[in-house]
């Protein structure tokens, strides 16, 4: 689609955006995920909506890369609207 290698397509990723496109798709994986959390969802429908296979999942994941646990983000949405 870009007319470039995978390879290629990677280094000119990582040069202009200045991270390699994995922790970066991770990323945006993570915040679709979060936005549904405080949307309401359960982690079951986050982690699925974001494509993670199942709950386990996104907790490692989630927890590895921002350093909390998602019930944490949901859970402190609910306390800071006191719902």
């Amino acid at each position: 689609m870009a007319g470039l290698s995978a390879s290629r397509f990677q280094h000119v990723f990582r040069r202009e955006f200045g991270v390699a496109g994995r922790p970066y798709i991770r990323w945006l994986r993570l915040q679709r995920a979060a936005c549904d959390l405080i949307a309401g969802a359960s982690l079951s429908q986050a982690a699925h909506a974001a494509g993670f296979s199942d709950t386990a999942h996104i907790s490692r994941t989630f927890r590895s890369t921002v350093g909390v646990a998602p019930s944490d983000i949901s859970r402190r949405v609910h306390v800071d609207l006191g719902l």
